[in-house]
C-alpha cells in the first residue's frame, strides 16, 4: 500500500506499510539479526547544506514471489544522495541493486519501508521529467534516427534544436541520420546517454550502462559520462559491477551484501576533480580498489 503523506510537496515521502509485508519483515529481522552485518559510513555527508537529499531511502525492503516462496531482494536500506552527488551502487549478482534502482525510479513499488526522491515521491519527480535513466538496453525507438530519438527528449524541456549540440557532445553528430540498428553497441549507448540528460534531469538513474560494452568502448564512454557530469552535477546514482569504474566517477561508493542486499559500507571516494583514468596507477587508488575487492569477497 502506497501513501505519499503530508501537505507540501517538499515534505512528501511515498510511504510502503504492507501488513503483511510488515510481518514478514519483522519475522526476518529476527531470524536474522545475529547475521546482519552494521552499516558503516565512513563519512558524514551535511545534507542540510546541501539543500535536502535527491534520494531518501529508509528501511526499504522489497520481496519477490516466485514458485518456491517469497524471496526478499534487499532489506531495512537506509540511503540518501545529496543533490549534485554521484553515488555508486556495488555488490554481488542478485543483492537487490536493480531492484533499490527501480523503486527509485518509480517502476516498482517497495514491499516496506519510505522513500523520497528530489523531496518528494517517485510518481512526482516521472510526472515533473525530473528523472533520466540509463540501463544496459540502449531501448532506442528503431523507426527513429539518432537525432530524432534525441529530439524527443529534448521536447520534454522545450529545447528541441539543441539537437546538434548534444549530438556533438557525445560524439555523435557525424552519425545523425542513422537508424539504431545502423549503430555499433557503443553507439547506441552514446545516443541513450544523450537522451537521458538532454532534458537536464535533476536525477540520472544509471543501471549497469556500459556492461554489456567492449572494454575500449567502456572506458571511452565512462570518461564522457565523467565530463558531461561535471559539467551539468545532476545527482546520479549508478549501478556497476566494476569497482575501477565506480571509484572513478564517484562521491561515494555504497558496498552492499549478497542476498537479500543489505548496504555493507558506505565509502567516501577522497580523488579531487576534475579526475581521469590516471587514477588507475594511483597507490591510493590501488589501496581503496582493494578495499573493496575484500568486502565484496565477504559480502557472498
Amino acid at each position: 500500500m502506497v501513501n505519499e503523506s503530508g501537505p507540501a510537496r517538499a515534505g512528501r515521502i511515498a510511504t510502503y506499510n504492507d501488513p503483511a509485508s510488515t510481518a514478514r519483515s519483522r519475522r526476518a529481522t529476527c531470524a536474522e539479526s545475529d547475521a546482519a552485518a552494521p552499516v558503516s559510513t565512513d563519512t558524514a555527508v551535511d545534507r542540510d547544506s546541501a539543500g535536502g537529499s535527491a534520494i531518501e531511502l529508509r528501511g526499504l525492503a522489497h520481496d519477490y514471489s516466485t514458485d518456491s516462496g517469497v524471496v526478499r531482494a534487499i532489506d531495512t536500506v537506509d540511503l540518501d544522495v545529496a543533490p549534485g552527488e554521484f553515488v555508486s551502487i556495488i555488490g554481488p549478482s542478485g543483492c537487490g541493486k536493480t531492484t533499490m534502482l527501480r523503486a527509485v525510479a518509480g517502476l516498482l513499488e517497495p514491499s516496506f519501508g519510505s522513500l523520497s526522491v528530489l523531496g518528494g515521491s517517485p510518481r512526482e519527480a516521472q510526472r515533473d521529467h525530473a528523472i533520466g535513466l540509463v540501463t544496459q538496453e540502449p531501448g532506442l525507438m528503431p523507426w527513429l534516427t539518432v537525432a530524432e530519438n534525441v529530439r524527443m527528449s529534448l521536447k520534454l524541456a522545450g529545447r528541441p534544436d539543441a539537437v546538434d549540440d548534444w549530438l556533438r557532445r557525445v560524439g555523435l553528430d557525424r552519425f545523425a541520420g542513422l537508424y539504431p540498428r545502423e549503430l555499433s553497441g557503443g553507439m547506441k549507448q552514446r545516443a541513450a546517454l544523450a537522451r537521458a540528460l538532454a532534458h537536464a534531469p535533476r536525477l540520472l538513474l544509471m543501471d549497469e550502462p556500459f556492461g554489456a560494452l567492449d572494454e575500449l568502448s567502456r572506458e571511452a564512454l565512462r570518461m564522457e559520462l565523467l565530463k558531461i557530469w561535471e559539467r551539468e552535477r545532476s545527482s546520479v546514482l549508478f549501478v556497476t559491477h566494476s569497482i575501477r569504474e565506480a571509484l572513478l566517477l564517484s562521491d561515494r561508493v555504497v558496498v552492499m551484501s549478497g542476498s537479500p542486499g543489505r548496504i555493507l559500507k558506505d565509502l567516501a571516494v577522497p580523488f579531487a576533480r576534475p579526475r581521469s583514468d590516471a587514477l588507475f596507477v594511483d597507490g591510493e587508488f590501488l589501496a581503496l580498489e582493494e578495499r573493496i575487492r575484500v568486502l565484496l569477497r565477504t559480502a557472498n
